[in-house]
């Protein structure tokens, strides 16, 4: 449950940086952080494949959001 809880308020965190990023290119590189910080979490075994896959659906539809804006 706590690791669930880091994970949510970890990802509120990187969405707000997305949102106040003035530039697409700003709002992607946050993104791929994002991106490769739960890769990250899966190598080490930190996240199952399925966290790993409904996290990283999470960063492309959010990070899409804001394309189509």
């Amino acid at each position: 449950m706590q690791k669930e809880q880091q994970l949510r308020v970890w990802i509120q965190k990187q969405k707000c940086l997305i949102s106040e990023a003035t530039e697409q290119k700003d709002r992607d590189y946050i993104a791929m952080m994002w991106q490769g910080f739960i890769t990250g979490l899966r190598l080490t075994n930190a996240v199952t494949w399925k966290e790993y896959q409904e996290l990283s659906r999470e960063i492309a539809e959010y990070a899409e959001g804001f394309e189509a804006a």
